[in-house]
C-alpha cells in the first residue's frame, strides 16, 4: 500500500477561484453561473411559448388563456 501511494501525483488546478486578492470567490462564481443560468432557461422558455402561441397548429397545445 505505502509503494502505491508513493507513486500517486497529485490532482492538478483546473480551476482556481482565487481572485486578485487572494480571496476565495467559489461561491460567487457558483451563484452567478447560477443566476445566469437561470435566467437564459426564462428566456428560451419564453421565446419557445411565443413560438407555440404563434403556430396555428401548436397553439392547440397550449392551455386555453
Amino acid at each position: 500500500m505505502k509503494r502505491e501511494e508513493k507513486a500517486y501525483k497529485p490532482i492538478p488546478v483546473i480551476t482556481d477561484f482565487t481572485d486578485a486578492d487572494g480571496r476565495d470567490c467559489m461561491n460567487e462564481m457558483i451563484q452567478e453561473n447560477y443566476s445566469r443560468i437561470k435566467s437564459e432557461v426564462k428566456q428560451i422558455v419564453a421565446d419557445e411559448l411565443q413560438r407555440i402561441q404563434n403556430d396555428p397548429v401548436l397553439c392547440k397545445l397550449l392551455p386555453n388563456r
